[in-house]
Formats: C-alpha cells, sequence, structure tokens
C-alpha cells in the first residue's frame, strides 16, 4: 500500500484539487512537462501521479505523452450521476440489511458531515467538496464490497470532471447538500431506507443541476 505521503500521491491530490477549483477546462490538453514545472518536480512521480489520476477517471493519458482533461456534455453529466446514484443506493440498501453497520461507521459519516458543514461555514469551499467526495466514498466503503468501492471511484472520477468544471465553485450554492449529509446519517442510523433513498437521489443531482 503507497504511503500518502508518496510525492506521486501528493501530485494526485493537488491535480484533483485544481480540478475541483476549476483550473482546467473540460478537453484541455496538458504536457506532462508542464505538470512537472507547475509542481517543482521530476516526471516520474508525475507520469505515476496522471496513471493514477487516468485510472480514476480523472484524466485520458495520451500515447504521445500529452494529457487531455475528459469532456462532457449535460447529457453525459446526467448519465455519470444515474450511474453514481445507482452505486449509491445499492451501498444504502447493503448496508441496511446488513444490520451490522456498526456505529463506529455512522460516526465517522457524521464526523466527515460536520467538518464539511464547519468548512462551508467559513466559507472553504474547497475543503467542502473534498469533505463531500470522502462522505460519498466512505458511504460506499461501509457496504464492506472492494469491488463496489473499486468501481464508483472511477464513476466518481468522471463526477469530479463533468461536475466541477462545468460551474465555478464560487458561483455554487453547497448549503443545502451541507446539510444533507447530516440528514443521511440520521436517516441511516434510524434504517428508514425510503428517507435515504430519497435524500441521496436529491443530493446527488442538487450536484448535476446547478444552473
Amino acid at each position: 500500500m503507497r504511503v500518502k505521503t508518496n510525492l506521486d500521491i501528493i501530485i494526485y491530490d493537488h491535480i484533483v484539487d485544481s480540478l475541483i477549483l476549476g483550473e482546467y477546462e473540460m478537453g484541455q490538453t496538458i504536457l506532462l512537462d508542464e505538470f512537472a514545472e507547475k509542481y517543482e518536480v521530476s516526471r516520474t512521480p508525475v507520469t505515476q501521479a496522471v496513471r493514477l489520476l487516468a485510472n480514476d477517471g480523472l484524466l485520458n493519458l495520451m500515447s504521445n505523452g500529452r494529457v487531455m482533461v475528459p469532456d462532457f456534455d449535460r447529457v453525459q453529466m446526467e448519465k455519470v450521476c444515474d450511474v453514481r446514484l445507482l452505486l449509491e443506493e445499492f451501498a444504502i440498501r447493503k448496508i441496511i440489511d446488513m444490520k451490522q453497520a456498526e456505529d463506529k461507521y455512522y460516526d465517522l459519516l457524521e464526523s466527515i458531515a460536520k467538518n464539511g458543514l464547519k468548512a462551508l461555514q467559513l466559507a472553504d469551499k474547497l475543503e467542502f467538496n473534498k469533505k463531500d467526495l470522502e462522505f460519498h466514498s466512505t458511504l460506499v466503503a461501509a457496504c464492506d464490497n472492494e469491488y463496489l468501492v473499486s468501481e464508483y471511484k472511477r464513476i466518481q472520477g468522471k463526477f469530479i470532471v463533468a461536475n466541477y468544471l462545468m460551474l465555478p465553485l464560487d458561483k455554487r450554492d453547497f448549503s443545502d447538500a451541507a446539510e444533507s449529509h447530516i440528514q443521511l446519517v440520521g436517516a441511516l442510523r434510524e434504517h428508514n431506507l425510503e428517507k435515504c433513498l430519497t435524500l441521496i437521489k436529491e443530493h446527488i443531482f442538487s450536484f448535476s443541476t446547478p444552473f
């Protein structure tokens, strides 16, 4: 397992932050050397980071050594959200059916949700959106299915590009999204499947329809 402090993981995280912040455009082509210059590192960790990002659906690594940011239109964005909803609904059903999603999972989700809400109250939209991504990946991981986690990571990667590059963060209001995290944890603790499914659908598609 890679250690979080590995250079390729640090660059991976920085590029994800840049995508969330809208610093790139969909369809934009970038040279690996541009990344190396930006982060003041050699090409080796950049190449490793880009391969990880490509595997997770965030970038396309081309044969000529260039990197392309995927290009999504509104219809494709909705399709990405459809798949994301399908996977998260399955995870929620599994968690509730298992009857063993221990309190530690709910406590962890609640902690992430509260930290996200705190970030939003401090006007740190980048941190809130990172907590949003962490919340949903943790939700999926809680149903204890590594294959689902793997598939979800790729669809979440596509979502990052399709969602955050369509409209800048400074034009978005995430207050309802932050509150829905708290509500979802409460519904999970109550094993209220219907409420969970309603909340997750509203949450996912609120992100996909920011206009």
